[in-house]
Protein backbone atom coordinates (compact mmCIF):
# COMPACT_ATOMS: atom_id res chain seq x y z
CA UNK A 1 0.00 0.00 0.00
CA UNK A 2 1.52 3.46 -0.74
CA UNK A 3 1.20 6.61 1.23
CA UNK A 4 -1.48 8.26 -0.89
CA UNK A 5 -2.97 5.07 -0.61
CA UNK A 6 -3.06 4.79 3.23
CA UNK A 7 -4.12 8.75 3.63
CA UNK A 8 -6.65 8.34 0.95
CA UNK A 9 -4.96 10.90 -1.36
CA UNK A 10 -4.75 11.12 -5.12
CA UNK A 11 -1.47 12.55 -6.95
CA UNK A 12 -1.65 14.47 -9.59
CA UNK A 13 1.68 15.96 -11.66
CA UNK A 14 1.07 18.37 -14.05
CA UNK A 15 3.89 19.40 -16.65
CA UNK A 16 4.17 22.17 -18.72
CA UNK A 17 2.14 22.26 -21.85
CA UNK A 18 3.87 19.61 -24.07
CA UNK A 19 3.68 21.99 -27.19
CA UNK A 20 5.10 25.25 -24.71
CA UNK A 21 8.35 26.27 -26.36
CA UNK A 22 11.82 26.55 -24.10
CA UNK A 23 15.36 26.34 -23.86
CA UNK A 24 17.25 23.14 -23.19
CA UNK A 25 20.79 22.18 -22.08
CA UNK A 26 21.31 18.72 -24.08
CA UNK A 27 24.68 17.10 -22.99
CA UNK A 28 25.79 13.99 -25.22
CA UNK A 29 27.26 10.70 -23.89
CA UNK A 30 31.49 11.08 -23.20
CA UNK A 31 31.43 7.87 -25.87
CA UNK A 32 29.62 10.06 -28.44
CA UNK A 33 31.49 12.28 -31.22
CA UNK A 34 30.67 15.86 -31.11
CA UNK A 35 29.99 15.94 -34.60
CA UNK A 36 27.82 12.97 -35.07
CA UNK A 37 26.40 14.53 -31.68
CA UNK A 38 25.37 17.95 -33.67
CA UNK A 39 24.62 16.21 -36.68
CA UNK A 40 21.49 14.19 -35.01
CA UNK A 41 20.20 17.00 -33.36
CA UNK A 42 20.39 19.65 -36.30
CA UNK A 43 18.02 15.95 -38.00
CA UNK A 44 15.43 16.31 -35.47
CA UNK A 45 15.02 19.63 -35.51
CA UNK A 46 15.24 20.09 -39.42
CA UNK A 47 16.52 23.91 -38.95
CA UNK A 48 19.57 25.14 -37.44
CA UNK A 49 17.38 28.07 -36.16
CA UNK A 50 16.94 25.53 -33.04
CA UNK A 51 20.26 25.06 -32.21
CA UNK A 52 21.18 28.06 -30.07
CA UNK A 53 24.71 26.95 -29.72
CA UNK A 54 26.65 23.60 -28.83
CA UNK A 55 30.28 23.08 -27.41
CA UNK A 56 32.68 20.15 -28.44
CA UNK A 57 33.20 19.84 -24.29
CA UNK A 58 29.78 17.98 -25.31
CA UNK A 59 26.48 20.12 -24.72
CA UNK A 60 23.99 21.93 -26.49
CA UNK A 61 21.37 24.58 -26.12
CA UNK A 62 18.36 24.16 -28.51
CA UNK A 63 15.16 25.87 -28.71
CA UNK A 64 12.14 22.97 -28.46
CA UNK A 65 8.97 22.04 -27.34
CA UNK A 66 8.88 20.63 -23.82
CA UNK A 67 7.32 17.31 -25.87
CA UNK A 68 9.89 16.89 -27.49
CA UNK A 69 12.56 17.82 -24.94
CA UNK A 70 11.01 14.74 -23.44
CA UNK A 71 11.35 12.44 -26.06
CA UNK A 72 14.46 13.59 -27.05
CA UNK A 73 15.59 11.70 -23.43
CA UNK A 74 15.13 8.26 -25.14
CA UNK A 75 17.91 8.06 -27.13
CA UNK A 76 21.30 6.65 -26.56
CA UNK A 77 23.28 9.52 -27.57
CA UNK A 78 22.01 11.58 -25.60
CA UNK A 79 22.90 11.82 -21.61
CA UNK A 80 20.66 14.47 -20.19
CA UNK A 81 18.27 17.36 -21.04
CA UNK A 82 16.95 19.77 -18.60
CA UNK A 83 15.36 23.17 -19.28
CA UNK A 84 17.21 26.45 -18.93
CA UNK A 85 16.83 30.10 -19.04
CA UNK A 86 19.20 32.73 -20.22
CA UNK A 87 19.17 36.01 -21.67
CA UNK A 88 19.43 36.03 -25.34
CA UNK A 89 20.63 39.50 -25.96
CA UNK A 90 22.93 39.05 -23.28
CA UNK A 91 24.20 35.69 -24.52
CA UNK A 92 24.92 37.35 -27.94
CA UNK A 93 26.86 40.29 -26.76
CA UNK A 94 29.12 37.30 -24.96
CA UNK A 95 29.66 34.95 -28.34
CA UNK A 96 29.86 37.98 -30.57
CA UNK A 97 27.32 36.70 -32.32
CA UNK A 98 24.53 39.18 -34.11
CA UNK A 99 21.10 39.45 -31.68
CA UNK A 100 18.76 36.75 -32.12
Amino acid sequence: MSVAERFGASIEVDGPDPETEGFFLVTRREAVDHEAFVTGLLGLFGTGGRLVLHHPSGFAIVRMSFGRAQRLKQFQWVEAVGGVQFDPERLAAVTGDPEP
